[in-house]
């Protein structure tokens, strides 16, 4: 479960660094940083792809991309230099409440033993 939750980390860090190269990219008109971001993205979603077998699909996605956008906009104020507005910060922090509350949500299976002679009940 914790190698789920390490891809989907490494799914959302490799979203933003493609996102972030194309801002870079379409400022500076390099066909590196178009590379860049064309890679980061395609290895966001085969790093989605495999949290996904483990985590719901619906957190899972959730998760990538309310996070995506709360980090994007971070680096977008703090590198870039945009300013936010009130209805900008209203709607990013309703995004932040909106990923904690999915991910709270989420019904997490404990791992129980299995006696022997147990007759399943699904059966």
């Amino acid at each position: 479960m914790r190698l789920a939750w390490f891809f989907l980390a490494l799914a959302i860090a490799t979203e933003v660094a493609g996102l972030t190269a194309m801002k870079a990219a379409s400022a500076s008109g390099s066909y590196v940083g178009h590379v860049v971001m064309y890679v980061s993205i395609a290895l966001s979603y085969v790093f989605l792809a495999k949290a996904v077998k483990t985590i719901s699909v619906g957190v899972a996605y959730a998760i990538w991309e309310g996070s995506g956008v709360a980090i994007i906009t971070l680096v977008s104020v703090f590198v870039f230099g945009h300013v936010l507005t009130g209805r900008e910060m209203l709607g990013l922090s309703m995004a932040v409440a909106g990923i904690l509350l999915v991910n709270a949500g989420e019904h997490r299976e404990e791992e129980v033993p299995a006696t022997e002679g147990a007759v399943d009940e699904r059966a």
